[in-house]
């Protein structure tokens, strides 16, 4: 019958290792999800900014969260910045109101 310490210490180091797997796939998956979804967003801020949907401040606002968010590699500010920029979309035009 193997040692118990042996036997708890190699269940810890399983559940480490899975533990950190997982973090590893979340990071990457992020990476993946902000390579594609910020210059989405930022092109969509400067054709809505072109068109007058938005006033200076408003994009400069957004832009400096956008940018916030990338840095930091920050999904869920992410997220954020889509839906405050497709509420002032909709509040600004009613035909806007399709989703980005």
């Amino acid at each position: 019958m193997p040692h118990p310490i042996i036997v708890i210490a190699s269940f810890l180091t399983t559940i480490k290792t899975t533990w950190e797997l997982s973090r590893m796939v979340r990071q990457r998956r992020a990476a993946q999800i902000l390579k594609t979804e910020v210059p989405r967003i930022y092109r969509a801020l400067r054709q809505a900014h072109g068109k007058g949907l938005l006033v200076g401040r408003e994009f400069d606002y957004l832009l400096e969260r956008l940018i916030c968010a990338e840095a930091s590699k920050d999904i869920i500010a992410l997220r954020k910045i889509q839906s405050d920029f497709e509420a002032l979309l909709a509040r600004s035009s009613p035909q806007t109101r399709r989703r980005m």
